[in-house]
């Protein structure tokens, strides 16, 4: 038995990098345009053992997968037994909406895509591309008439085969801004736990990010990279790792007191230095924030930043450098700084950072030193 598919896989080898993407099922044969003599030949692809198919299919890339599972109903099944006993956890992906909607299927540092275009002219093409850091991007361009709705298809499908570890949306509601909710309520269906969102847009949408954080269940982290009026009101009050706003002049201190994130990044924030002052206070006492680990928020009036630290504090030596642990075993090495206690002994240190224009407060709770 070892020789005879040992045998195989040596043909398959030699075959599968000619053959271009299957085009029709013809009971067991697959049609796959191998030529001889420029006469098709069909080659029964489904029929070949257990065991040769799968080392097929490991050679196949994300996509080729997926198109292999939409030739026919046998070929969906025998892909997604393929897929669900092969531990494809190893997988995560990503969506977005933006000008070209694109499906990715992530393994480790290599990117799958596939996006949909309304130019006809990008249609079936493909890109490869090498990045500085080791990340590969494999990329094909799908020509649609309607870009959701096909977007939805391959979505849907592609939720269907795989198992995830993460799931990771982009989501830009000024791009299909008459779809959004449609969009999110097949977001919401085909996902019900993500992993990571960033809403991204130039549009002050405020009903359609406010339906987005209502209808998705986020674990993990929060991005908010979109222009929001004064009005919105922010509904992120579940435990998070992460909050990064980048269009913070909406957010109030009484929004943000709700946050309960290990780490909260804000850009051009309207809270002022007495808030910041009271927010410490409030930390210190244990009345907000229990499992903050970073805050990092511009400071609106750097004239008087002292009205921040007015409070209990003990000014670090800046010749003196601290090994510093999180709550999750994060060590950072510090110099200076001011640090503030809560009443259960953990430590917070304090600490202000020129960004370009803008001085920024900082700062990072440790459990203990090292």
């Amino acid at each position: 038995m070892s020789l005879f598919v040992g045998g195989l896989l040596s043909l398959l080898h030699y075959i599968l990098p000619v053959l271009p993407s299957v085009t029709s099922i013809q009971s067991s044969w697959l049609l796959i345009g191998y030529k001889m003599d420029n006469i098709p030949k069909p080659f029964p692809l489904l029929r070949l053992p257990r065991l040769v198919l799968d080392e097929v299919f490991i050679m196949m890339r994300p996509f080729e997968l997926i198109n292999f599972s939409m030739a026919s109903l046998k070929s969906k099944i025998v892909m997604k037994c393929f897929l669900r006993t092969k531990g494809n956890l190893k997988y995560s992906i990503e969506v977005n909406t933006h000008e070209e909607p694109k499906v990715s299927i992530v393994i480790s540092k290599a990117f799958f895509d596939q996006r949909m275009t309304s130019e006809r002219e990008k249609h079936k093409k493909e890109e490869y591309i090498v990045t500085r850091d080791g990340f590969t991007a494999d990329r094909v361009w799908i020509y649609s008439e309607n870009l959701i709705s096909d977007w939805m298809k391959l979505f849907k499908t592609v939720s269907e085969l795989f198992n995830f570890k993460r799931r990771v949306v982009f989501f830009r509601p000024d791009t299909f801004p008459d779809q959004n909710k449609s969009i999110i309520d097949f977001i919401k269906c085909q996902m019900p736990i993500i992993n990571t969102c960033s809403v991204n847009g130039e549009k002050e949408l405020d009903d359609d990010v406010e339906y987005f954080l209502e209808n998705v269940d986020v674990t993990e982290s929060v991005e908010l990279h979109s222009r929001l009026t004064n009005k919105f009101q922010a509904k992120i009050d579940r435990p998070l790792e992460n909050i990064s706003i980048n269009f913070g002049d909406w957010l109030n201190y009484n929004q943000f007191i709700q946050f309960k994130s290990c780490k909260i990044a804000l850009k051009k924030s309207i809270i002022s230095n007495l808030e910041l002052n009271t927010f410490l206070l409030s930390w210190m006492s244990m009345d907000s924030h229990q499992h903050l680990e970073r805050l990092r928020i511009p400071v609106n009036d750097p004239e008087s930043y002292n009205v921040i630290l007015n409070l209990p504090h003990e000014v670090n030596n800046v010749d003196v450098i601290r090994h510093g642990r999180t709550a999750r075993n994060e060590v950072f090495r510090m110099r200076g700084g001011n640090n503030i206690k809560r009443n259960d002994g953990v430590t917070g240190t304090i600490y202000f950072k020129m960004d370009g224009n803008q001085l920024m407060f900082n700062m990072i709770v440790f459990v203990s030193f090292v």
